[in-house]
């Protein structure tokens, strides 16, 4: 004999919010680097504009996260430059 179950299965809430995080996050980071990258073009001065960024990010996330957690982030970007390089 077979028991059917009248069970109404509900979404994983914290996995959908979790995913557009991540996906707002994605878009952001995308975003900022095309313009990034933009204001190198139109300067023609790429040194100039990864300091302002770079002073404006390490200023910032300081102030969010505190001074070891943006350190840690910032060797964590690094790290993952240098293996692309590989």
């Amino acid at each position: 004999m077979q028991k059917k179950n009248n069970i109404i299965l509900f979404p994983n809430i914290k996995n959908k919010l979790t995913k557009e995080k991540e996906e707002k996050y994605t878009f952001i980071r995308d975003e900022i680097e095309s313009v990034l990258n933009k204001y190198c073009k139109i300067y023609n001065d790429e040194w100039a504009v990864v300091l302002a960024a770079g002073r404006y990010s390490s200023m910032k996330l300081q102030q969010i996260e505190g001074s070891n957690n943006s350190i840690d982030f910032f060797k964590k970007c690094i790290e993952t430059q240098a293996k692309k390089k590989l």
